[in-house]
């Protein structure tokens, strides 16, 4: 080879007549005219992406190389002709040697950052633990970084989910003992493998420096191989908040109204308040069967269409042709009231090209379509009326399941907003079988929501919300009531601690030697003690009403701001937590209460994709992890 070819390419090709080369890989023959390495570079990249391009002395030890190259498959890389151009033969320093430019090593702390992120793309996108193996997704690790090392299936189940869930926990541990108060929701649930589980939630206020709001965490989502009975779920329920150390934390418990979950919660001590939106589907439900033919006819309707390909091309056909947006129906899902509302109202919006599709696919020889029950005019209507009375309840049961916001404080306005609602229709416009659903809701939501002020977790979490105070009530005697006991609550606050602990320290002092008093100490004393004797914790409930006095005489929060952004009472409390610092202890117990134990129910939505059928043989340890890590992954302080 020529001692003019400097560029490190030519190390691997053999000079062969008329411009040739030969390529000591594969014996390829290659046109090199005017010395260009352009195609020498990019036969290399293509054909040998495993050769590793370095300088060698000796046409023998260039051999060697390139057989152990193959034996020890060093990553692919891509590279430039600029980049190995620049790389001088014989440069001193790691800068001027290619082989650590193409193949430097990630540091650890990289590697487990990647393996970290890989692990949190599993369990919280729901992918199956062979991804690691699939050819295509190694390709695109590989492009992307080709200096990581992907962890094999076994890796990944085996130890990073473990040690990752063990991190976590102990994350989640840290953040609980921030809370002083922590609500907790509560649900069962079963996979398609039969593995009972329960899952538990923690929500808490959290005071930081900067800021007060509300956190979650999941406490797990565990396997449950006993009876459900009431004593069985209270020792779980036990042995779960031993094990986080809450057990004196605990200011609520949120399920549904089964039996035997709210005999577990009576057992085990604890204040209890049923899901505000299961109760309010069982509502919902008993009001739907006044029109229940219509519901049947409109399901029929949507399952047709959902059948027939040719039906719903029809449908779209229409809707294009009427200039209508393109929108499919939906269907309902039995266990979700407003499922049925969606549903409902979906039709009523499509309601046009609906009847026009279904006219010209009756004049045609689908058979099916003999099955499909049309619509008569005041069939329509009772439809449209429906929709319209349970729009509210839709409302009302998307606001109460929000998670991260204050929900407890809302439920008697929303019981209020819903009566109201459904009062403002005028009977006489009402079809008969709308007007008797429209009682029905009416009769239900009295009897399971009427005596909601008398419950002391959500009046006085209604007291304490600045946005409502006294207009969150029905009646002036449960407002009265809740104010009450708020000002009867032991609660010391920081000022006492202060004082308290100042008296300890100084009591103790006093024994000690003059020479080791500070001089500060004894010219304070005789003060120090007069402002004791007025600031001890027998002074709390008047300290409290002085508070709430206080704290009433204040504005209300407006809902919305002057820029038309909502307001989060928290944030209120955090700006006067040390003008009302009683207030702001007793506040944080109520604001982390929960109207719903819709979270565990998002729990179990997780779940059941998590155990899929490609993951149906997980156990159900690993299943409580990746469900762990899928919740808590998500928090962010």
């Amino acid at each position: 080879m020529s001692s003019k070819q400097k560029s490190q390419i030519w190390q691997h090709f053999s000079e062969m007549k008329d411009n040739k080369v030969k390529c000591l890989k594969c014996g390829q023959q290659m046109s090199v005219k005017n010395k260009s390495t352009y195609s020498l570079i990019r036969h290399m990249s293509k054909k040998h992406p495993l050769v590793q391009i370095t300088r060698q002395d000796s046409p023998i030890r260039l051999q060697q190389d390139l057989i152990a190259s193959t034996e020890d498959q060093p990553r692919l890389t891509s590279i430039t002709q600029k980049e190995l151009t620049n790389v001088q033969p014989g440069s001193s320093g790691t800068s001027g040697q290619i082989t650590n430019y193409l193949f430097r090593p990630l540091t650890m702390k990289k590697q487990k950052e990647i393996d970290r992120q890989l692990i949190a793309m599993i369990t919280k996108e729901y992918h199956p633990f062979s991804i690691v193996e699939d050819d295509e997704f190694k390709k695109l690790i590989y492009m992307l970084n080709s200096n990581y090392k992907l962890p094999t299936r076994k890796t990944v189940s085996q130890s990073l989910i473990p040690n990752l869930y063990q991190e976590t926990v102990d994350i989640v541990q840290g953040r609980l003992k921030r809370a002083t108060a922590i609500c907790l929701t509560v649900d069962g649930w079963s996979s398609r493998n039969q593995d009972s589980f329960y899952s538990v939630t923690a929500h808490y206020v959290v005071e930081e420096e900067k800021r007060t709001y509300l956190a979650s965490d999941l406490l797990g989502c565990v396997s449950f191989a006993d009876k459900h009975t009431g004593e069985n779920i209270a020792n779980k329920l036990k042995i779960i908040l031993n094990e986080w150390e809450i057990s004196e934390k605990i200011t609520a418990i949120i399920s549904d109204n089964a039996s035997n979950m709210k005999l577990a919660i009576r057992i085990g001590g604890w204040k209890h308040w049923g899901c505000f939106a299961h109760s309010l589907n069982l509502v919902v439900q008993s009001g739907l069967k006044e029109v229940r033919v219509i519901e049947d006819k409109l399901k029929k309707i949507v399952r047709y269409f959902k059948k027939s390909t040719h039906a719903y091309s029809k449908l779209r056909e229409t809707q294009g042709r009427m200039e209508l947006p393109a929108l499919k129906l939906k269907n309902d899902v039995p266990t979700r009231w407003n499922s049925t509302y969606e549903m409902m109202q979906r039709i009523i919006t499509v309601k046009t090209a609906l009847v026009s599709a279904l006219a010209v696919i009756k004049s045609g020889r689908d058979v099916d379509i003999n099955n499909i029950d049309l619509l008569s005019n005041e069939e329509w209507l009772i439809a449209e009326q429906t929709v319209n009375i349970l729009e509210m309840f839709n409302v009302v049961t998307t606001a109460v399941s929000a998670e991260k916001e204050v929900s407890a404080s809302c439920i008697i306005l929303y019981y209020k907003q819903l009566m109201k609602h459904i009062n403002s229709f005028n009977t006489a416009d009402l079809m008969p079988e709308v007007n008797q659903m429209a009682e029905k809701l009416k009769l239900e939501l009295h009897n399971r929501f009427s005596d909601m002020e008398d419950n002391e977790l959500i009046s006085q979490a209604t007291v304490l919300d600045p946005r409502f105070k006294k207009f969150g009530f029905i009646t002036q005697t449960s407002y009265s009531d809740a104010i009450e006991k708020i000002c009867s609550e032991n609660t010391t606050t920081n000022t006492m601690i202060y004082y308290i602990e100042n008296t300890a320290r100084y009591n103790h002092t006093s024994t000690l030697p003059e020479s080791n008093k500070s001089c500060l100490d004894i010219l304070w004393k005789n003060f120090d003690l007069e402002v004791q004797n007025h600031l001890t914790p027998q002074d709390t409930s008047d300290i409290v009403k002085k508070e709430m006095d206080k704290y009433l005489e204040e504005p209300l929060l407006a809902r919305k701001d002057i820029y038309g952004v909502i307001q989060d009472p928290l944030v209120w409390w955090h700006q006067r937590k040390h003008i009302y610092p009683n207030l702001f202890q007793i506040m944080k117990k109520r604001m982390c209460v929960m109207a719903t134990s819709v979270p565990c129910e998002r729990i179990f939505s997780k779940a059941g994709q998590i155990v899929s059928e490609k993951r149906e043989h997980l156990t159900t340890n690993k299943i409580a992890q990746v469900v762990f890590l899928s919740y808590n992954l998500n928090s962010r302080d």
